[in-house]
């Protein structure tokens, strides 16, 4: 995961908001990627979007999470899901930035 360029381009795109909530957009995301190479140490945003654009993978964060069936350490059904998937949604439209 690009975690600076990430940042960067969060802060070009989303100006004027406090840089700590880039640092935890950005955060959020590597916290998923972590978690799902902890199941599949091949995944990886970057392979996720080869496939689909990552459309797939974002779908999973739909309705909080309840239908990612890996045993992923996030907190999955819960409020904080609505921030994590958000980051994740974000990540995929950096990726497509940089197409």
């Amino acid at each position: 995961m690009k975690t600076s360029e990430f940042k960067q381009w969060l802060e070009k795109v989303e100006p004027g908001k406090a840089t700590k909530l880039y640092t935890d957009c950005a955060s959020r995301a590597q916290r998923v990627e972590k978690a799902f190479q902890k199941v599949n140490p091949s995944f990886s945003f970057d392979s996720e979007y080869k496939k689909d654009k990552g459309e797939n993978f974002k779908y999973l964060f739909s309705r909080r999470g309840i239908a990612i069936k890996d045993p992923v350490e996030l907190p999955l059904g819960t409020n904080q899901m609505d921030s994590i998937a958000s980051a994740v949604k974000k990540y995929f439209r950096y990726l497509d930035s940089e197409k």
